[in-house]
């Protein structure tokens, strides 16, 4: 069997990455060493980040988990007993997008959303049961296939699937970056923590408004979070002197117990415990994303990390929206080979900034101060309150982003003037379609379901910038009747004047009209003066133009990657900036492309079957992993009970 892309993990990341790369019209094969078909395991990674959820919406699968999840604006914080001011935590003050919220979704339920959708898309699903053992890569030169993953069914048979790329979304145990041979180096201290879901009763007030935080002497800084299906998270830090004692023989009647005194003044019962962990606290970064050109790491195989401030799963799940049309493009031969190795360069460097967040929140939140802090007199909870605040941007993933590199992010013209600057997420705003005034998300119109990149043309207003909307109309209609190689080869030049939409697949562009005008009488190509540039849509307040800085009078055209960052900026008329964008981008396949030179045959004479000669094998190791898991599993999982009682 074989497959473009095997990835190893069926939690979230493994699973948005496959679901992803199925949709680009790349084949997969997700290999879960876990039978997850037979387990009902409620708990693991929870909240839902607004950008995530902003992602999750342009892969219409945000409305199947918002029926779900619980949405949390806002959060509560108690101290002995009494309501103070709330901390400024990952659900509070969230503006500039319409997901201004939290969800609380449980990982069994987020996973089945994505094994849905990635079902419709590739009814092979998902292969559970399947532990991997031992990695071939063949020495020969030709590239399909030359990655043989060895698997161990759970039916005591094995198996071999072929691939181009293998992804590691198997977690913090990671058998493949083991196998590999890529260090995970970082920290792991003594501080255990407890997450313990189920149906619950106190007296505790509002303890179904959301997301609660309570101040122990004794238990840190508590979580109290409402979750799907009417259960309650509780989270605290567990005593060391209670790890001393139990270790790794701690009891649910010791956890409840635990749970308990952690709510103290107010009173708490299970009424039915679903879900319990014990886990250590640690932060490590991978030293590579990729290894040997065929393995990448996504999710907790690349970073590891407390749950502190819920990072675990949305970190993860960037890295797979950022990752899929990279890898997609590159297999699909659209994309120079700069593109793919952006996906370390881009990502690796905002795990590291919720690391070194980390670092002092998962100190703060056990009831400790960092000997660093210590010198400022605040208590823990000022400290918490001060970091969550100056990391709102980071742990919302609205204000991530991404360094200018001259390739996919490039900055614009020094004359163009935008308050949005490549690398960054494209704002959210209301446009509406002509005719029908009912107001449409900008971001509805822009779906992620293939490898395109998305040029919004804002306009302004035609009256004053037409002679602009003229010579971007002429660039962009210019073509070469029977291009010879001589014209090919004048087209690319630096600085030929010839269309970008002329050399490269038409699939990969995606026009979005924004004019500013009344949404009254009238065609579109009538308002603008020439046919439009794809989908018109209506800016009829100038909000759309206002939110991204461009003056109506002037206009502007903006590049979205499929992932929906910024590209790069340029001039209303500036079609041959454009063109220098996408030349470094792209590889010219509109009239001359070539499939890679390969006999079929070298898949059978290759030895990537019989692991001998030409191959390489990457080590009999197995490693017993827990699988991708967000919250709770970035650490070493100690105890992991789930309680079916009826």
């Amino acid at each position: 069997m074989s497959a473009d892309v095997v990835i190893y993990g069926g939690g979230p990341v493994g699973l948005l990455t496959a679901y992803c790369l199925a949709q680009y019209g790349i084949s997969t094969y997700v290999a879960e060493q876990n039978d997850k078909l037979k387990q009902t395991i409620y708990g693991r990674a929870a909240m839902i980040a607004p950008r995530s959820l902003e992602m999750l919406d342009q892969l219409d699968l945000a409305n199947e988990l918002g029926q779900i999840g619980f949405v949390i604006r806002g959060q509560k914080n108690y101290r002995d007993g009494r309501m103070v001011d709330s901390l400024s935590g990952p659900a509070s003050s969230i503006l500039d997008t319409f997901f201004d919220y939290c969800l609380l979704c449980r990982q069994r339920y987020t996973e089945e959303v994505m094994t849905k959708a990635y079902t419709k898309v590739n009814p092979r699903g998902v292969w559970y049961g399947h532990r991997l053992v031992n990695i071939t890569i063949s020495e020969k030169t030709f590239k399909p296939y030359r990655v043989t993953a060895r698997f161990s069914l759970s039916n005591g048979k094995e198996k071999s699937v072929r691939c181009t790329y293998l992804i590691s979304a198997d977690g913090g145990s990671s058998t493949v970056r083991s196998l590999a041979g890529i260090p995970l180096p970082g920290n792991r201290n003594e501080r255990y923590w407890v997450r313990v879901d189920g149906r619950v009763r106190t007296d505790m007030p509002d303890a179904r408004s959301g997301l609660c935080n309570l101040d122990s002497p004794t238990h840190g800084s508590v979580l109290w979070a409402c979750l799907d299906h009417g259960s309650t998270r509780v989270g605290f830090a567990l005593p060391p002197a209670v790890w001393a004692q139990h270790g790794r023989n701690i009891t649910q009647d010791v956890i409840i117990a635990q749970a308990k005194q952690a709510l103290h003044p107010f009173s708490l019962e299970f009424d039915k415990v679903e879900w319990w962990t014990v886990y250590s606290i640690g932060q490590r970064l991978a030293d590579a994303y990729g290894g040997k050109e065929w393995i990448i790491l996504v999710g907790d195989a690349a970073h590891m990390h407390s749950s502190a401030a819920a990072q675990g799963m949305n970190t993860g799940l960037h890295d797979a929206v950022n990752l899929s049309w990279k890898l997609a493009g590159h297999i699909q031969n659209h994309f120079q080979p700069s593109v793919l190795e952006s996906y370390e360069t881009e990502r690796r460097p905002v795990a590291q900034k919720i690391i070194d967040q980390d670092s002092r929140l998962s100190v703060l939140t056990g009831g400790e101060i960092p000997e660093e802090l210590k010198h400022e007199g605040k208590d823990t909870a000022t400290l918490i309150a001060e970091i969550y605040k100056s990391n709102m941007d980071l742990n919302t993933g609205l204000g991530i982003d991404y360094p200018i590199n001259g390739t996919i992010n490039v900055a614009p013209p020094p004359h163009v003037k935008v308050s949005v600057l490549p690398g960054t997420r494209a704002p959210d705003v209301m446009v509406q379609r002509p005719g029908p005034r009912t107001p449409v998300r900008l971001h509805s119109l822009l779906k992620n379901d293939a490898v395109r990149f998305s040029i919004l043309v804002f306009c302004g207003d035609p009256t004053q910038t037409s002679n602009k909307i003229r010579k971007l109309r002429s660039y962009i209609d210019s073509r070469v009747q029977n291009p010879t190689t001589t014209d090919l080869e004048a087209w690319r030049r630096p600085n030929s004047n010839a269309s970008f939409t002329q050399l490269y697949e038409p699939s990969l562009f995606r026009f979005l009209t924004i004019m500013q005008t009344a949404n009254d009488n009238g065609a579109p190509d009538e308002k603008l003066g020439v046919p439009k540039f794809g989908t018109m849509v209506y800016d009829v307040d100038g909000s759309a133009h206002e939110r991204y800085g461009i003056p109506i009078p002037e206009g502007a055209v903006v590049v979205l990657r499929p992932d929906g960052t910024v590209g790069t900026v340029v001039g209303l008329g500036d079609g041959e900036s454009l063109g220098r964008y996408f030349r470094g981008i792209l590889k010219y396949q509109r009239y001359d492309r070539k499939e890679d030179d390969y006999d079929e045959t070298d898949e059978e004479e290759g030895g990537v079957e019989k692991n001998g000669v030409g191959s390489q094998t990457m080590g009999e190791v197995v490693v017993e992993t827990e699988g991708e898991g967000g919250e709770g599993s970035n650490s070493t999982d100690l105890k992991c009970f789930e309680c079916l009682q009826k």
